[in-house]
């Protein structure tokens, strides 16, 4: 962790001095505190190689993945089998970086890729905190294992992982292929898992007088931010499998929380100057930013 926060550290002084040096600062306040921080380049490359996507899919997730595969084997070697716990986090680390990867091409229309700067504070949660704090519940499970829940508990917290994975993963490929779909640049991919309800075939949409279409079909009929929804489900379950002995395994759940409810309000704030009564109407025909008939 501590080499990953200096490289994030001086990949983000490199970056900000080149983009600089080559005048092509994107988006800059002028503040060079505020700039170094939040960034001042948008996709960054090394000749064909997007700097971003290198950071955001290929190094965090599967270092993410093997640390809990190591305490599963750490565990295996200690006390001579893995238990239902740990076997938890294994599976959820996979399901996740997997996911990541075989369907990275609906990456490229994400917000982190479309709209957020390369910058220090993704360079370092990236680098840094994606990988060295989101296995908490891992480590958690090898230090205070073996755990002993009832059948019950963990079939419970495997029903919410599974869940919530399946409408996280079919919900972020709805509203990226539909994008992709409209802007000539949908790829279909057999990578494993494909599943049901990824893709909606003639999906309504509201066209807004900016160009722009806003799907309001799938999992976006009932909720604006359906996707966000099912990973904090996930994430809770990345808590839940580890009981109530510590607040260190929620970590990952409390900090997830306040990132999106913060993010959802910033996205909200952009979209209304942008669309002006176009989102007004989205917003009524689609009132629920997380939950139907909740929030």
């Amino acid at each position: 962790m501590t080499v990953a926060m200096i490289w994030s550290f001086l990949l983000a002084g490199a970056l900000y001095a080149a983009t600089a040096m080559w005048g092509k600062k994107h988006r800059a306040s002028g503040n060079f505190i505020y700039d170094f921080f939040m960034g001042v380049c948008l996709n960054p490359r090394i000749g064909t190689l997007d700097m971003k996507m290198v950071t955001e899919l290929r190094i965090p997730w599967p270092i993410l993945f093997f640390i809990s595969l190591s305490c599963a084997f750490k565990q295996y070697e200690e006390i001579g089998y893995v238990t239902p716990e740990s076997a938890f986090m294994v599976l959820a680390h996979w399901l996740y970086s997997n996911a990541c990867n075989k369907g990275e091409e609906c990456v490229m229309t994400s917000w982190d890729i479309f709209y957020e700067l390369e910058s220090w504070y993704l360079l370092f949660w990236n680098l840094a905190g994606v990988p060295f704090s989101y296995c908490y519940s891992s480590i958690y499970l090898l230090k205070n294992g073996p755990m002993n829940f009832s059948l019950g508990w963990n079939v419970m917290c495997y029903v919410l992982l599974v869940t919530g994975y399946y409408f996280w993963d079919t919900g972020n490929s709805q509203r990226n292929r539909f994008r992709m779909f409209w802007n000539n640049t949908l790829i279909k991919r057999n990578a494993f898992p494909q599943l049901p309800k990824s893709f909606i075939p003639n999906a309504k949409f509201l066209q807004t007088t900016h160009g722009n279409k806003l799907l309001i079909d799938g999992w976006y009929a009932y909720a604006r931010k359906p996707h966000y929804t099912a990973d904090l489900v996930m994430s809770l379950s990345w808590g839940l499998i580890t009981g109530f002995g510590s607040f260190f395994p929620y970590f990952y759940l409390t900090f997830f929380t306040i990132v999106l409810v913060h993010r959802v309000g910033r996205d909200d704030a952009r979209c209304a100057r942008k669309y002006g009564a176009d989102w007004d109407e989205y917003m009524r025909v689609v009132p629920w930013k997380f939950i139907p008939y909740v929030f």
